[in-house]
Parts: C-alpha cells; structure tokens; sequence
C-alpha cells in the first residue's frame, strides 16, 4: 500500500484534473498528480523526450530498463517490458538485462556503452573520460544530453515509487501508444498541453 494517499481530483487544479483525466489511470499518475501544478509539466516534459527527441525510442526504452533494474524499481520494470518490446527490444535482451547481463551478448558495443553511461549517470558519478569519449562516438552531443535526462527522470521516479511503495498495476499504457513511424509516441491524449 502507497504510503501517501493518491490524489484526490476534486482537490487538484482544474490544469492539474485536465492531465490527470488525459492519462491512463495508472498509479504512478496518480501519485505524480499530489504534486498539482508540476505534474501537467511533467507530463510535457515526458512527451519531449519521447515524441521530439533524437535518441531512438529502442535507446530510450534500453536505458528505462537498465535504470529499473539498476534501482529496483519494480513498477517502472513491469510497465516499461511492452513498451520495450514495441521499441524492437527483443524478449532475450529484456531477460538480460533484468539479469543484469548488459556487458555482453545478445548487446552490441554500441548498447553496452549506452549500459555503462546510465550506470555511471545513477550512481551520480562523472563519466571518465575513456566513457565519455565511447559515448560521443555512439550518441549526438543531443542524444547524450536527451539519454541524460531520460536516466535522470527515470531514476527519479524510480526513487519516487520505491519511497513510497507505489502499488503495482496492471500494465496499462502501452496499447494506448500511438505510432509514428513505427515507433510508440505518446499521443496528445497523453501529452496534454493543460
């Protein structure tokens, strides 16, 4: 059981109940929303960094499981597994790393640089410069600043649901993904403007 109670709408801003009635009715939302007036920002900030960003969805989704893995969050793990599979991460590379097998195979070099930077950027220590290096060969300058922000906000939340014992639900959200070139976008329904 949540050890703060979930939001209550009728006591959210109206902006606030807006994004919290576009979203799929998830616990982490409604947790998000205790905090009114940031959670319809967080929600465009989120949508920035699906819809707009350069750094692929597969990487995007690589370094969501890697963090859930890295900080045991469970309810991030348990409903990011189907978006990660939209995002063409195959069942093997989930079930490694959940295993915390990142440094090898079914991973090519340029995953496992991806794995090594999210590990460092958790542990809030400063890539050496041999990684750094690696990574600039792999990502844009903008891909490592977006795969940044993405480890940053996803180990947030993670520190959030572990904190305070989200409640697991059912994996809801990914079926509501609509697509753009093959790959899962969140939709305005998801990315409110409130």
């Amino acid at each position: 059981m949540a050890r703060i109670p979930y939001a209550d709408p009728a006591t959210l801003s109206e902006p606030t109940r807006r994004a919290l009635d576009a979203v799929p009715p998830l616990n982490v939302f409604r947790l998000l929303a205790v905090a009114d007036a940031a959670f319809p920002a967080f929600l465009r900030f989120t949508g920035g960094l699906w819809n707009d960003a350069e750094l692929s969805p597969r990487r995007r989704e690589l370094v969501i499981l890697h963090v859930a893995r890295l900080t045991g969050a469970e309810y991030e793990w348990h409903q990011h597994v189907a978006v990660a599979q939209l995002c063409e991460i195959s069942a093997e590379e989930i079930a490694a790393i959940r295993a915390g097998r990142v440094d090898g195979e079914p991973f090519g070099a340029d995953d496992r640089v991806l794995f090594a930077l999210t590990e460092v950027v958790v542990r809030r220590e400063r890539a050496g410069d041999e990684l750094l290096a690696a990574a600039r060969r792999v990502l844009t300058d903008r891909e490592l600043v977006e795969a940044h922000l993405v480890v940053a906000m996803y180990a947030g939340l993670a520190a959030l649901m572990t904190n305070l014992d989200l409640d697991l639900d059912e994996q809801l959200g990914a079926e509501l993904l609509v697509s753009r070139d093959g790959a899962p976008q969140l939709g305005e329904r998801l990315a409110p403007d409130a």
